[in-house]
C-alpha cells in the first residue's frame, strides 16, 4: 500500500469519510428500518380490569297495593387502577342516581330477570353523566349487580 505524502489528501480523506459516516448515520434515522424499531419501542402496560364494590342500597319501589323495597348491591369494573378516590369522594352523587333512577321502577319491571341487562347499562349511563356533570374521570366500563333482592 502506498503511503500517503501530501497533506491535502489526508485531509481530503478524512473529511470524505467523516461525510460518509454522518451521511450514513443521518440515512439510518430517516429510513427508520424495521429492526430498529424493535429496539426502540416500549411494552405498553397490561391493562389489569379492577372492580370497586360500592355499599349495599336499599330503596323504596312504589308496588300497586303496597311498596316494596330492593336490597341492591353492585359494583363497577374500570382499567382505571385510581379510581377508587374518586369514587369516594363522588359517593353520595352516584347514591342519589341511582335512588332516584331505582324509584322510578315499579315493582313488575324489576321483578323481571329479564331486565338486569337493560338495569345494568341503566345505571352504567347514570352513573357515567353524574361523574360528568361534576367533572370527576368517568371511565367506569360497566356496572354489575352482584345481589339483588325485592320484597
Amino acid at each position: 500500500m502506498a503511503v500517503i505524502k501530501s497533506t491535502g489528501v489526508k485531509v481530503f480523506l478524512v473529511l470524505l469519510l467523516t461525510s460518509a459516516w454522518t451521511g450514513g448515520a443521518l440515512w439510518v434515522g430517516w429510513q427508520s428500518p424495521q429492526w430498529l424499531d424493535a429496539f426502540l419501542t416500549k411494552e405498553k402496560p397490561v391493562e389489569i380490569t379492577k372492580f370497586y364494590p360500592l355499599d349495599k342500597f336499599i330503596i323504596s319501589i312504589p308496588g300497586e297495593k303496597y311498596p316494596h323495597y330492593l336490597l341492591l348491591e353492585l359494583a363497577l369494573k374500570s382499567n382505571n387502577q385510581e379510581l377508587q378516590p374518586v369514587l369516594n369522594e363522588a359517593d353520595p352523587l352516584i347514591r342519589n342516581s341511582l335512588m332516584k333512577m331505582f324509584s322510578r321502577k315499579k315493582f313488575q319491571d324489576l321483578n323481571n330477570n329479564d331486565q338486569l341487562d337493560n338495569l345494568q347499562s341503566e345505571a352504567l349511563v347514570n352513573i357515567v353523566k353524574v361523574l360528568m356533570e361534576h367533572e370527576f374521570p368517568s371511565d367506569i366500563d360497566e356496572v354489575l349487580f352482584t345481589r339483588m333482592v325485592i320484597q
